[in-house]
């Protein structure tokens, strides 16, 4: 889990968590229901691996029918009819209470004054670098790139002009008074050392587990990978690609231009998917696939 804070369950409480009041337990952040962990909060979609009874000091969202048997006496269950709604301001409450850094102006760019910045790193101005971020050794930040907070990138690493990192993907909720709005991503973004980021490309934060590009990585130029994604060491996402949310892609994968992937899809290592190519299930390991809706390469030949 990508810890961004220390904030006590009973400064969450109010009028609007009851429930919380004299709970003592700190939460670090958010995880995944599918992998939960202790000191987070939790919100169970549709339901939570049978692990769940052994975290402790956590908030578990779910609807007002669910009942979640043998959870540890320092957890708490908050039950809603509009479940996501309630995470949403939960969310939105723990954010507020986390520590603020100053913007401090330096060379045309803003930079956060708890950010930590390695050795050798070349910003650019006109950048935006937000709170609770470290940048390691020999890095080049371009232009116009927003970096937004709890972002970890490590060394060699180049982004270029106006990309945009940590920013928060659609998981849009609804108030009560019909008010949209999209959740906090609280889970982090991670940039594994030796990766390129080309102009305009995207890298959305997590929302319940970590988002990882890694080890020598690449997007390509306005190349969009969205929240909760893993991508293994040294494959590519090609410009104007788009890599839907809770993906996971395997080492030495190419996704071409112009491809797309649904939400939750897997990749295997060395799978390729082609240039306009739209995936709607797995890419097994080593398979390359073309078309709309993808197919494997063998497939396309026999019409």
């Amino acid at each position: 889990m990508f810890k961004i804070g220390e904030i006590k369950m009973s400064e969450l409480a109010g009028t609007a968590f009851p429930e919380l009041a004299g709970r003592e337990g700190l939460l670090y952040g958010v995880s995944d229901p599918e992998a939960p962990e202790s000191n987070s909060m939790i919100y169970v979609r549709t339901e939570v691996a049978d692990s769940y009874t052994k975290v402790h000091d956590s908030i578990f969202v779910t609807k007002e029918e669910v009942e979640l048997s043998g959870l540890h006496e320092s957890c708490v269950q908050l039950k809603a009819s509009m479940q996501k709604s309630l995470y949403g301001v939960l969310l939105e409450t723990y954010k507020k209470l986390l520590p603020k850094a100053e913007l401090v102006q330096k060379n045309g760019s803003y930079i956060s004054s708890d950010a930590k910045i390695g050795t050798d790193v070349e910003i650019a101005p006109f950048c935006v670098i937000g709170a609770d971020v470290q940048i390691g050794d020999h890095c080049r930040i371009g232009a116009g790139t927003i970096i937004k907070d709890h972002v970890r990138i490590g060394s060699h690493v180049e982004i270029q002009e106006k990309c945009l990192i940590g920013v928060d993907d659609m998981d849009v909720y609804r108030l009560e008074d019909g008010l949209c709005r999209d959740l906090p991503h609280l889970a982090g973004t991670v940039i594994e050392d030796g990766c390129l980021l080309l102009a305009g490309s995207i890298l959305a934060a997590g929302d319940s587990r970590t988002t990882v590009l890694g080890k020598s990585s690449v997007i390509g130029m306005l190349g969009d990978v969205g929240h909760n994604c893993v991508i293994k060491e040294f494959s590519s996402v090609g410009g104007k690609s788009s890599i839907s949310g809770h993906c996971d892609l395997g080492e030495h994968v190419y996704i071409a231009p112009m491809a797309v992937t649904t939400n939750r899809i897997s990749v295997g290592d060395h799978a390729y998917l082609g240039i306009g190519a739209v995936a709607i299930k797995d890419v097994p390991e080593g398979e390359k696939q073309f078309g709309n809706p993808a197919r494997k390469v063998l497939e396309l030949k026999k019409k």
